[in-house]
């Protein structure tokens, strides 16, 4: 579970480490089995050969004090050294919170129970000792100034006349740049240099008991020197551990190194760089793996490139689409203006005036209102943007069914449009627009239906376009209905019928609901489909627009 959370350099690290420990700790137990055996051996043969020379060196009390002092150093420098580096320690004496020293100093204390163990913080100052009379409170007293001390241990004698031997570390931060404080290791020393020479008078009344005692005391130096022994192997232990962790490291980041590389290109790409490519520093699978993200890269980059060119002709067809559309709208009142021409002027000329005027006027403004879309299209590529003022709803109708002037046989037309209604907040021409294609596909679905077979006699069927507006009861809205008698529209294509390119005619474009639905939503309202009643064919379409406020 834990090594599910840790990042890949960390599970390396592990890894490595872990293969370090395995065999260091085999090492260690083997080790310690083979030089206990050989202390054992050695300590009999030395404490014979210190028997047999005792007597000649019993005068030489200074000789054997200083043989003693050397015996006890040994594991005590050793010992201040290993606390001095511990992690965890100089990790809270950096910060320096002083609780946690103290419960650090704790644990290190009942891990080293033989030693009286101190620690001073950077000012010299005691901050935690396992003995409230000793050390001293102050550094100085006995060591001298911590920027003074030696990177090594220090041995003191000035507490050797009250029973103690006294090594100080100084305890450097995790850089090794600045000295945080200093770890003090103390040992209770067995006698005194005066108890020691006043007992070294009485070693010559008691050498003759010495050698029944010779077990005893081989038994303590044994259990000493396996003691130096395990935190001898402990600490070279830690030194292989700490090698293996360092070497790790770096491995580990040789490894991790190159996928780091590969995740900022994945973030670069992400952000659209796709002229990015990954840095190939070695010669390796990595320099493989690197080498086909930059061709990805590079493909990806060329297919991206397609989709925009294919995207930009697509937008382009699109408005050629819709462009078509609207140009192909006018064209209707204008054909048929100009057959309305030619058949009065073949069939009867009398009154051809009024008529040549009334269907030029027509053509003009048609051609007129083209000429200003495709102006606008050609600046923009798009429908022009609505110039919302008060539009009379009846003027704007009836302008938009005189350019049919007539409906075609057999369709009729109706019209329930009150002259007094509110006007609304719109664009002329954009409603203009929107009412044109509403009666050109009402009047194509109503001509496909009267082509196709009728129950009625003769086989025609009588069409009709119902155009209804009326106001809310609020006066805040007017509606706008346009019923006709056509084929309907099936339920398959009701949900998408105001999608683009959605029609229900064999050559529609499929643009002219979507253009509707557009200029409703521009001028500020909506479109929406119903069905006719159940007795009657064909569809409505509802439009509303919000009325202008009254002054």
């Amino acid at each position: 579970m834990l090594m599910s959370r840790l990042k890949f350099q960390r599970k390396l690290m592990v890894l490595f480490v872990g293969m370090a420990l395995l065999p260091t700790v085999v090492l260690v137990l083997v080790s310690y089995h083979l030089i206990s055996r050989s202390v054992e051996r050695w300590a009999k043969h030395q404490m014979a050969l210190t028997l047999a020379n005792s007597a000649a060196i019993i005068g030489d009390a200074s000789k054997i004090a200083h043989t003693l002092e050397l015996y006890e150093n040994l594991p005590l420098t050793d010992t201040a050294e290993l606390l001095a580096v511990d992690e965890d320690l100089v990790a809270v004496l950096d910060n320096f919170d002083s609780a946690a020293v103290e419960v650090r100093a704790t644990e290190l204390a009942d891990t080293y129970g033989g030693y009286l163990i101190a620690v001073y913080d950077w000012g010299g100052d005691l901050v935690f000792s396992t003995d409230p009379n000793h050390p001293p409170e102050t550094l100085t007293t006995f060591l001298g100034l911590l920027d003074a001390l030696p990177d090594g241990p220090t041995i003191s004698h000035e507490l050797a006349d009250q029973g103690f031997l006294i090594c100080g570390v100084p305890i450097f931060s995790e850089d090794g740049r600045k000295r945080l404080g200093a770890m003090v290791v103390g040992k209770s020393m067995a006698l005194t240099p005066a108890q020691m020479r006043a007992q070294m008078s009485a070693i010559h009344n008691k050498l003759n008991r010495l050698e029944t005692d010779i077990d005893a005391e081989g038994t303590a130096y044994r259990r000493t020197e396996r003691r130096a022994t395990v935190i001898a192997l402990l600490i070279t232990a830690a030194l292989i551990v700490v090698v293996a962790f360092f070497v790790s490291k770096i491995l580990a980041k040789g490894i991790n190194t190159p996928i780091r590389s590969l995740v900022a290109g994945t973030e670069q790409i992400s952000n659209g760089n796709l002229d990015y490519q990954v840095a190939v520093r070695t010669d390796d699978e990595f320099a493989i793996l690197a080498g086909a993200f930059n061709r990805m890269v590079s493909d990806l980059k060329a297919r991206t490139e397609e989709l925009r060119r294919a995207e930009k002709i697509a937008a382009w067809q699109d408005i050629a689409q819709k462009l078509a559309h609207e140009v192909k709208n006018p064209l209707t009142p204008i054909q048929l203006s100009a057959q309305r021409l030619q058949r009065r002027y073949r069939n009867n000329p009398d009154g051809f005036s009024e008529l040549l005027e009334r269907c030029t006027q027509t053509i003009i403004t048609e051609v007129e209102g083209l000429r200003r879309l495709l102006d606008e299209f050609s600046v923009l590529a798009q429908m022009p943007a609505p110039q919302l003022s008060p539009v009379n709803l009846r003027e704007t109708l009836d302008a938009t069914l005189a350019l049919f002037d007539e409906f075609p046989d057999p369709i009729a037309c109706q019209i329930d449009c009150p002259a007094d209604l509110p006007a609304v907040n719109a664009d002329a021409d954009h409603l203009k627009r929107a009412f044109l294609n509403l009666i050109n596909n009402a009047l194509e679905a109503m001509s496909e239906e009267s082509d196709s077979p009728s129950p009625v006699e003769g086989g025609e069927r009588k069409g009709c376009l119902t155009i209804r507006a009326f106001v809310s009861t609020d006066q805040s809205k007017i509606f706008v209905q346009f019923t006709d008698t056509g084929r309907g529209i099936s339920p398959e294509v009701r949900p998408k019928l105001f999608t683009p390119h959605v029609s229900t005619k064999r050559d529609g474009t499929g643009l002219g609901l979507a253009i509707v639905k557009k200029v409703m939503t521009d001028l500020g309202g909506d479109i929406r489909l119903e069905d006719n009643p159940p007795d009657q064919v064909g569809v409505t379409f509802t439009l509303w627009l919000r009325a202008t406020a009254k002054s």
